[in-house]
């Protein structure tokens, strides 16, 4: 968690870097445990029962009760939050938090019911669901500054935190594939198990779909970005480029962590780029996913 966080914000403070390094190795752990792998996963009803608690732990960590480790570890996190940011960083590391908690109980219900989402509401779903929306509030606890809720709330702005977690949940779906098919029993967690079952195709040619996703995906969160920085405030401007480097931080963490790779059981990973660039008329064209087309919306001519 370490080497994710520095490489994600090389310049920040040590004592943000080290919250947000223990806040990403709970937040890993607790994903394993009661969202992806553990019999909780299955089970709507417990998995609400446990982010009810976790819930009251946010809201007042001062007074909650915890009467589990994950609870008393999230206290503890939470308390220390406050004594090193704003209230504005705090509230907004809270709703994603929140969100990201609120995701498991739509998942556990899929799992328990044996029920496969649309690729549309997976996609949307899993914005919040994977907490990788998270690492866009991340930037401003580690380096200590505020971004104006006027400039967070702008909808080119909302469109662009969006694609920033599609780029690394996308990407993620790809690099943890091979752990997800060993350690799990839910098939359709995953992007590449749905486009395998809504295309009805198979896993390679998922696999790629899932790659050109990505790409175009990328390549929109480049025009946006650069639309963005065009009339963005300092504070704006530095958000905009701490999200790239967060882009840049899973890619190469991801290709080398042993929580993908494993060694004892290697994962067939990629080890170069693409080969050719998306033509510029497919980079200006929306994905067939109805959720999330309106990104193509915000960008100007």
């Amino acid at each position: 968690m370490g080497e994710l966080t520095g490489r994600g914000a090389p310049a920040g403070r040590l004592a943000g870097l080290q919250w947000a390094s223990d806040f990403l190795m709970w937040l890993f752990a607790f994903d394993d445990e009661f969202c992806d792998e553990g019999p909780v996963a299955a089970s709507p009803d417990a998995t609400l029962l446990v982010i009810t608690r976790l819930h009251r732990v946010v809201d007042i960590p001062w007074a909650a009760p915890v009467d589990d480790s994950y609870g008393a570890a999230l206290r503890e996190l939470c308390l220390r939050l406050g004594e090193l940011t704003t209230p504005v960083q705090a509230a907004r590391w809270a709703a994603s938090f929140r969100a990201y908690l609120q995701g498991q109980v739509w998942m556990a219900a899929n799992s328990a019911q044996g029920r496969i989402p649309s690729l549309s509401d997976h996609v949307a779903v899993r914005l919040d669901s994977s907490g990788v929306k998270i690492f866009s509030t991340l930037s401003e606890i580690v380096h200590g500054y505020d971004l104006p809720a006027a400039d967070y709330e702008r909808h080119d702005v909302r469109a662009f935190v969006e694609v920033f977690a599609s780029i690394i949940g996308w990407s993620n779906d790809l690099v943890s594939y091979h752990k997800e098919r060993q350690r799990s029993a839910d098939g359709y967690g995953n992007l590449v198990d749905l486009i395998a079952y809504e295309r009805n195709c198979s896993l390679d040619d998922a696999v790629s779909e899932t790659a050109v996703m990505h790409t175009r995906a990328m390549a929109l969160y480049l025009r946006l970005r650069d639309q963005i920085l065009c009339d963005a405030d300092p504070e704006l401007r530095r958000w905009i480029t701490d999200c790239d480097s967060w882009i840049r931080a899973d890619y190469d963490w991801s290709l080398t962590t042993h929580r993908y790779v494993n060694p004892d059981n290697p994962a067939d990973l990629p080890t170069g780029s693409a080969a050719s660039p998306l033509e510029e008329r497919e980079a200006d064209q929306p994905l067939p996913i109805r959720s999330i087309t309106w990104w193509w919306t915000l960008l100007q001519d």
